[in-house]
């Protein structure tokens, strides 16, 4: 049995004018932890604007080694269309960053467009738009602003096992003048 709460994927926006990018992932109960857990993680130094999560089982990927998908033999399973978000990635470094939108009767169908709309890319991810996730603008301060006061030091600045042997010794010290 599976004990592990559901993963989420999560895209920043780092300025109001920059393309969400992949971030990494998170495990929460639901979307609204999820969030919560994304800015966490991922926000505590670098600047953000926006976060999205969205559940990892409603995204499907593509690699260009994978090849384009052949849709003629592709029924879709609901005939309704709806949004979808695309994600690219257009070298083998670096990461994914929002490429647009298409709109189609299933998540294959949409990879496939994705495939033909964006084909310099090396990796496609698509999900339902209705189920990403998105802070809102009246969310940033309360989500994002803490970061920005914040004053992070490198670990090397901290010497804590010199620290800690000092404090050892004294002690040692003291129990040794007392006896």
């Amino acid at each position: 049995m599976d004990t592990q709460w559901p993963r989420y994927i999560v895209f920043h926006q780092e300025k109001i004018d920059a393309l969400h990018q992949y971030a990494g992932s998170v495990h929460a109960a639901d979307a609204q932890m999820a969030l919560m857990n994304a800015r966490d993680v991922f926000v505590r130094r670098p600047k953000c604007v926006s976060l999205w999560v969205v559940p990892a089982n409603a995204v499907l990927t593509r690699t260009a080694e994978e090849g384009h998908l052949d849709t003629q033999s592709i029924d879709p399973p609901n005939p309704m269309v709806e949004m979808y978000h695309i994600f690219q990635k257009t070298t083998h470094q670096g990461t994914l960053f929002y490429a647009g939108d298409v709109e189609a009767a299933s998540g294959i169908l949409a990879l496939a467009s994705a495939q033909v709309q964006f084909p310099s890319g090396k990796v496609w991810w698509v999900c339902p738009a209705r189920r990403v996730t998105r802070s809102t603008p009246e969310d940033i301060e309360v989500l994002f602003a803490p970061a920005q006061t914040k004053t992070y030091r490198d670990q090397a600045i901290f010497h804590t096992v010199s620290a800690l042997q000092k404090i050892k010794t004294r002690t040692q010290e003291i129990v040794i003048d007392e006896s």
